[in-house]
């Protein structure tokens, strides 16, 4: 019974398999039966869509054909497709899904189609519940087209019968459409054939005359019939050459893919070469600066000639590596302020701005460059701009200034250059305008690239590093804002930058602060014995210094430092026995670090603040934590020096302290129109029981001059209503009555180079205004004032040293032309050939030389600067050259460019011989003793 059972099943299955084989079939003869007609490959194509559409229930499709000439696959028809509907119009073998099934001629099913998470690249990714089926027509191991339905989902037993049928009709379809092509081909070359045959018939009618010609003609038919057969075989060899370049190119795609990975790897690794570059030159800081420092402080010691023993030359040569020192010094803090950015060491600095202070303060700061340029200069703050903000002002002060610069330089006379603020959204907008000579569309992203400009020749009209608005840039990223420019040659910039607008600043807590530091190895006793440096009586106030410091190498260290200004040193190490010694003590300072044992150094300093006894102390605080400067001086202190401190800010530090402890200075002259700022600065030095006079125009000044007479100081703004501040300073010093009066200058004015010159020819210091709190700026002037106390009757400023001066007969008397730009340079150069008795004639320019050599005729030598500004060093030589007058006339090359072919480049135009910058004074003078020899 179950041997007949299983025989039942067998049959039935048999029955079934047959039934599906005769549907199979039944359905490939319908193929077959609708196929059969002289159609095109592009309608068989249409109809087996149809038909097998029809057959599968397919609820859309589309079919591709091989194009030849184009070596791709060319849709060419479609069903069920919305015409909105994105479809693939073309790809080529291995382009995507199609082109994998078209290579690998097998029928691919794809299941469970979602039209939400569907990856696949096909054109009926908007099918729901349904399945897609990928079929390919190959013919001899060759894809002539492929076929894409969409059917409904089935059963397995249907949907295997539905797959076996496309299997199996994808032969039958692909022959017929190779067939129909080949047919296509035949149809083309017949047509051909006929034509030509036309033409024959037409030439022998023609020619009917002629038997010969008639011969020849069916020869010349029957080449052409050869050379079709010629190129016939010649396309099937093409074919297979292109098979092998197609096979050839994937083989280079894989290679070209290897080397985009390697360049991808190299990249990173240039990418962290330039980040180490970063963090290298912003750990670098101290080891740049602190040799420069070192020459600053000599020159410094030199210019002040306390033991009075330098001449007035040497002096002035001091002043000039001086100046010239903080010049250098300040490009490599530009250096490093543009690292230290990059590698994100650069903290921001938020406090509470004022806006309209900001804007007088960038007025005043502009408002002489403007005049002397004759260019109008506008402030716009909108109404929506806010009163206050809060930010990091010395951040955007920085890049106002750079921008603004830029803005005037690049600015011609009769020009206008603006400053707008107005607030837009969550942004505040500084935009910065001007009329200048604009900048060109391929410049305007490299002008952002640090040491680029947009003229970089020598002979640029405009200086600078090329650092200030890359500077910008990162400083605008860090404070979380941006630069944009709009620009037109001829017409001018505009750059905007933007910041988000803050209203809210975080309160610096000054209650205990948890420390940091490790206890020190070996703690003090609990009451250690007072330390003291001097036996010295209880009346000797203003020489007591209490350190108090937890850090027993370090106090030891502010120890040793302060003996040496004079001064009897108690210490205490920790904040409880600091406060009491305070109270028996009453020292005439306090040196006080916040992160100490037992009571922080802001409770300590509140409770000084609190007692009648210690109130008065000056207390200078100092850290290793980051806190926010103005922090300690909102609480009471006189200052705050962060560590790890330096010799300069310990210097500074006692300079403050000193000036907090002594008053020598009774009277001063405060020479200031803005009536606001002349009375904070009188209310903050009679705080240190000065007595000042009041003057708010030149006149006034005058007058309390004649009177008074007896002034220890004056303090000058330039800008004033009815004199400039330069005329004023001149009357003064013209009269020898004030000759030896110490003045400083405090503006906000950007001067020229003979403005500087002429100022500091008759000026102790120049203090320039600041945006950021009046405090820091009675701090510089009170650090000025100290030095003045310390050195009463030292007020050279000019202290220059050069090199020993050797008379010799071949210089004595020689006239050089200097050609530099440089006015610190010329200085230097022209004080040192004053001591050989030279004669010295001086041009900023190319130009100017010219016109000097014209003028005089009695040149005996002539220095030439390489870069700049009108005509750079290359054309001057080449002109002085080209006059046959100036054949022998000997020229020396002087550049700051020390590059390998800059020598050889000048010889070429015409120098006699080159010298680098810096100048070797020695090895000049030996050069020129040469050519005038």
């Amino acid at each position: 019974m179950k041997s007949q059972q299983e025989s039942n099943k067998s049959l039935q299955l048999l029955q079934e398999q047959t039934n599906s084989d005769n549907w199979i079939l039944n359905a490939i003869n319908g193929i077959d039966e609708q196929l059969r007609g002289d159609y095109t490959d592009k309608k068989i194509a249409e109809i087996s869509l149809h038909v097998i559409a029809s057959t599968t229930k397919a609820l859309g499709g589309t079919i591709y054909i091989f194009d030849d000439n184009y070596q791709e696959y060319q849709l060419c028809h479609k069903i069920g497709i919305s015409s909105t509907q994105y479809i693939k119009r073309t790809f080529k073998e291995n382009d995507g899904i199609l082109g994998e099934v078209a290579n690998n001629h097998e029928v691919v099913k794809i299941k469970d189609v979602d039209h939400k998470h569907l990856i696949l690249e096909t054109s009926l990714s908007d099918r729901l519940d349904a399945e897609i089926y990928i079929v390919p027509f190959s013919y001899e191991s060759h894809c002539v087209g492929v076929m894409e339905i969409c059917c409904p989902i089935v059963n397995e037993k249907d949907e295997q019968l539905r797959f076996n049928f496309l299997d199996k009709a994808k032969d039958n379809i692909a022959v017929i459409i190779k067939v129909a092509q080949t047919h296509g081909k035949l149809a083309d070359l017949y047509e051909e054939l006929q034509q030509q045959t036309e033409e024959l018939e037409t030439q022998q009618e023609e020619l009917r005359t002629t038997n010969e010609e008639l011969i020849h003609k069916t020869h010349l038919l029957e080449a052409s019939e050869e050379e079709l057969r010629v190129q016939q075989e010649e396309l099937i060899q093409t074919n297979n050459e292109l098979d092998e370049k197609a096979k050839l190119l994937f083989a280079q795609n894989e290679d070209l893919e290897k080397a985009r990975q390697a360049i991808a790897q190299k990249i990173e690794e240039v990418e962290l070469s330039s980040k180490y570059k970063s963090e290298f030159m912003a750990n670098m800081s101290h080891e740049l600066r602190t040799p420069l420092n070192s020459i600053l402080i000599l020159a410094k010691l030199l210019q002040d000639n306390k033991k009075k023993n330098l001449s007035e030359d040497q002096i002035k040569y001091a002043s000039v590596i001086h100046s010239a020192g903080s010049d250098l010094l300040h490009l490599i803090n530009e250096l490093l302020d543009l690292a230290k950015i990059e590698s994100g060491k650069v903290e921001v600095q938020k406090e509470r701005i004022n806006t309209n202070y900001l804007v007088n303060y960038i007025k005043d700061f502009f408002n002489d460059t403007a005049a002397s340029k004759n260019i109008d200069f506008l402030l716009d703050v909108n109404v929506n701009a806010p009163q206050e903000f809060i930010g990091d002002e010395h951040r955007i002060q920085q890049v106002l200034k750079n921008l603004l610069s830029n803005a005037f330089k690049f600015t011609g006379e009769k020009g206008e250059v603006s400053l707008a603020i107005e607030a837009e959204a969550e942004n505040l907008l500084f935009t910065v305008k001007d009329s200048g000579i604009g900048i060109a569309p391929e410049k305007q992203e490299l002008i952002f690239d640090a040491f680029k400009q947009e003229d970089g020749s020598t002979s640029r009209k405009y200086g600078g590093t090329g650092l200030g608005l890359s500077i910008c840039r990162e400083i605008a990223s860090l404070l979380k804002g941006k630069i944009s420019l709009s620009s037109k040659v001829g017409e001018g910039s505009i750059f905007t930058f933007s910041i988000p607008l803050e209203q809210e600043i975080p309160v610096p807590k000054v209650t205990s602060i948890e420390k940091e530091i490790d206890p020190p190895s070996q703690m003090p006793k609990e009451n250690p014995i007072v330390e003291k440096t001097k036996s010295i009586d209880n009346d000797g106030k203003h020489n007591k210094l209490l350190i108090i410091e937890d850090d027993f190498i370090f106090a030891d260290i502010l120890k040793d430092y302060a003996e040496q200004n004079g001064y009897d040193v108690y210490i205490s190490y920790d904040g409880q026995d600091g406060l009491q010694k305070a109270q028996n003590l009453r020292p005439a300072a306090i040196i006080l670090d916040i992160m100490l044992p037992k009571m922080d150094g802001w409770e300590v300093l509140r409770n000084l603040k609190k007692i009648d006894s210690t109130k008065e102390i000056p207390v200078h605080m100092m850290s290793a934590g980051t806190f926010l400067h103005d922090e300690p001086i909102s609480a009471g202190a006189i200052g705050f020096m962060a560590k790890p401190v330096s010799e300069e800010s310990l210097a500074e530090t006692f300079l403050k302290i000193k000036a907090s402890t002594s008053h020598p200075l009774k009277k001063i002259l405060l020479v200031e129109d803005q009536e606001i700022q002349s009375d904070f600065i009188k209310q903050s030095l009679e705080e240190q029981h000065i007595q000042i006079f009041q003057a708010f125009n030149a006149k006034q000044a005058l007058d309390l001059l004649d009177q008074e007479k007896l002034f220890d100081c004056i303090i000058m703004d330039l800008n004033l209503p009815d004199k400039s501040g330069i005329e004023l300073l001149n009357e003064i010093k013209s009269n020898t009555q004030f000759k030896d009066l110490p003045i400083i200058i405090n503006t906000a004015m950007e001067l020229t180079t003979e403005q500087t010159s002429e100022i500091l020819h008759h000026s102790q210091a120049m203090v320039l205004k600041s945006a950021k709190s009046n405090n820091r700026l009675i701090d510089e002037v009170n650090l000025f004032l100290n030095k003045i106390r310390s050195n009463k009757h030292e007020y050279t400023m000019f202290n220059h040293s050069g090199a020993s001066v050797i008379a010799e007969n071949n210089l004595a008397s020689k006239t050089v032309l200097l050609a530099d730009d440089d006015m610190r340079n010329i200085f230097a150069l022209s004080t040192a050939f004053e001591s050989y008795d030279m004669n010295i004639e001086i041009a900023n320019n190319g130009q100017e030389a010219l016109d000097i050599l014209e003028r005089n005729k009695q040149i005996d030598l002539v220095l030439m600067d390489i870069m700049m500004p009108v005509m750079d060093g290359y054309e001057a030589i080449e002109k002085i050259r080209a006059n046959k007058k100036f054949a022998n006339l000997p020229i020396i090359a002087v550049t700051a460019k020390a590059m390998k072919g800059d020598r050889e480049k000048t010889i070429a135009v015409g120098a006699n011989d080159y010298i680098s910058k810096p100048v070797d004074v020695d090895k000049l003078i030996s050069l020129m003793r040469v050519w005038l020899s």
